[in-house]
Order: C-alpha cells, then structure tokens, then sequence
C-alpha cells in the first residue's frame, strides 16, 4: 500500500509529499518529492508520515497553499 509522508523545505518553508510504501517497520518514503524539487536532506522537519491517500489528502486540503500544488495534484489523479 502506497504511504505519504509531508516534508517542510528548509530555504523556502513549503511543504511537499514524498511518496513510499508500508513495511512491517512503518513506512518508507522515495528520496525525491513527488515533484522532484525537493530532497529528505532539503527537510526542516516532516508534518505526517505513513499517511495514507485519503489521509494525506485531508491533511494537505487543511494546510492550505503552503503545500507543494505539483505534489499535492498526485493525490487526485486518476492514474496513480
């Protein structure tokens, strides 16, 4: 099962998804965000992690525009 995890850009304090799988120990998530602009070692700190769709969804829609509008697109596509 796919798990997202929110990361928050040192430099320029905007939050994007990183997208991995569930494992037995939790869940991992890819190096690059899900629109490439950002890498882990770019992470001030993560908002979730381990979140699933509908989850990252919400949390994302709350947050607002600070949330990264290429990453966030990825989770209403119809082509995951």
């Amino acid at each position: 099962m796919d798990a997202y995890t929110l990361k928050k850009k040192k430099d320029t304090k905007e939050f994007h998804l990183f997208k991995g799988v569930m494992t037995p120990q939790g869940c991992n998530s890819a190096v690059s965000s899900i629109c490439e602009k950002m890498k882990n070692s770019e992470s001030e700190n993560n908002v979730f992690t381990c979140y699933n769709e509908n989850e990252a969804r919400t949390k994302c829609a709350e947050i607002g525009r600070e949330v990264c509008g290429t990453c966030v697109s990825h989770l209403y596509s119809t082509d995951n």
